[in-house]
């Protein structure tokens, strides 16, 4: 699948998107022309009602139509404004797009089909063109954005004065050129409701992939879901949430790496992505690498200082790294933000624990299993806190209780001691023959 990172393209691949960058900057310089970005090479270039009525021999007639039709639902009385606005909202018009920014020209020739060349056409403010140009008044976010003009041509169509081709094989090197060097990419072209609709009409077949891949997920059909994502991807490359999700299935596979590697794309693409940060240190944890994992969760935490699950994961890190008192204080600030989250109060027993401090421990452990009372794993690490204070009926009772729900205790018990006798030499007790039996002899 082709990703776009220019930083790994071809030299020539860059040197032809400077070429066109500075071939169109050439011809901007003289502030004579308006510009069209379309991702095809069209035969014409006309508007969306004169493509629908070829043959109709009065295309302003039509449009006069549509427009006293239009004043009733409206109390605008400015034609220029409804006719933008019935634009804005997927109407057919006798409007044409322009900007008078080339920059965000070449954006939209290269923003879909990327099988097929781009195009930016140039059209000259001459006299006989200028009448027919018109800039909204106030202007939605997403026209200023966009530098929007528009040209109501009487014959429903213009010939433009000159064209800068865009080849497909250059598309995406040039959309991660606009979005590196120029902040130009979809989430500021498209900066409001209305633009959101248009960037999925023009990406429809990319959201119908990510759709089903959301689906697959769901239903834990990893492997269909990634294969779904990556079809969203070869379609739109930039589409960042897609590569979050299927990092996030790549995570469930195992595929620690990839995984990773889709969070980079992701915060790449946004690089305030709170969610991607935090997922991509969870994947790090799991690789056992608690130090870039720290990182992440760090930055999650810089975006977003509310954000719980980040505070809880982090204290996971620190206690994999034995420290256990930033745990503590992790797992703290996480119960103050979420007083119910169960994961909080489990792991801040786990640092209790390893601390010695087992009466903190099994109060931590306790109450994460009133929240959670399916939580297998905190039975099995209740039942091991009380065996240090030689409770055995009551480690006995959530050792059997966390069996009974398919944990496996013994591993469990073996991660902290090589053995039954390692856990009595290093504790001084001697743990009941029933009990020694159940957790491996």
């Amino acid at each position: 699948m082709a990703t776009p990172n220019s930083a790994d393209s071809p030299e020539g691949e860059l040197d032809q998107v400077l070429e066109i960058v500075n071939a169109l900057a050439r011809k901007a310089a003289s502030g004579d022309y308006i510009f069209r970005g379309e991702t095809q090479r069209h035969a014409d270039v006309s508007s969306s009602l004169y493509r629908d009525h070829r043959g109709v021999p009065d295309i302003e007639a039509l449009q006069q139509a549509d427009l006293d039709e239009a004043k009733r639902y409206t109390s605008e009385t400015n034609e220029f404004t409804i006719l933008t606005e019935l634009q804005h909202y997927g109407g057919h018009t006798n409007l044409i797009d322009f900007t008078t920014d080339y920059l965000i020209a070449l954006f939209f020739a290269c923003d879909g089909d990327y099988s097929q060349d781009g195009r930016v056409i140039l059209l000259e403010r001459m006299d006989e063109i200028n009448e027919h140009i018109y800039e909204p008044r106030n202007p939605l976010s997403r026209v200023l954005a966009q530098k929007s003009v528009f040209v109501r041509p009487p014959q429903g169509y213009v010939t433009p004065n000159d064209e800068v081709v865009v080849p497909h094989g250059v598309k995406l090197a040039m959309l991660d050129y606009l979005r590196k060097g120029h902040n130009i990419s979809t989430e500021t072209i498209y900066n409001d409701l209305h633009g959101f609709i248009r960037s999925r009409a023009i990406h429809r077949e990319s959201f119908d992939h990510f759709g089903r891949a959301v689906a697959s997920y769901g239903e834990g059909n990893y492997q269909a879901s990634i294969e779904s994502y990556n079809s969203a991807l070869d379609l739109n490359p930039f589409l960042y949430l897609a590569y979050f999700m299927r990092g996030a299935a790549h995570t469930d596979t195992g595929n620690f790496d990839q995984a990773i590697a889709d969070y980079d794309m992701a915060i790449e693409l946004r690089s305030d992505y709170v969610a991607a940060y935090a997922d991509r240190g969870a994947a790090y944890g799991k690789k056992g690498d608690y130090n870039q994992a720290i990182a992440d969760y760090d930055r999650a935490i810089e975006l977003n200082p509310d954000y719980a699950t980040a505070y809880v994961n982090r204290g996971t890190a620190y206690i994999y790294m034995g420290d256990y008192d930033h745990a503590i204080a992790d797992c703290d600030r996480a119960i103050e933000l979420d007083p119910d989250d169960a994961d909080a109060h489990g792991n801040r027993g786990v640092a209790y624990a390893y601390k010695g401090d087992f009466d903190q421990a099994i109060a931590d452990y306790e109450r994460a299993i009133v929240l959670d009372p399916n939580h297998a794993g905190i039975y099995a690490n209740l039942g091991e806190a009380w065996l240090h204070l030689s409770e055995w009926a009551k480690a006995r009772t959530n050792l059997l209780a966390a069996r009974g729900m398919g944990f496996d205790i013994v591993a469990s018990f073996h991660n902290a001691y090589e053995s039954v006798a390692d856990f009595e030499q290093r504790t001084g007790l001697t743990l009941p023959e029933d009990i020694a039996e159940m957790l491996g002899g």
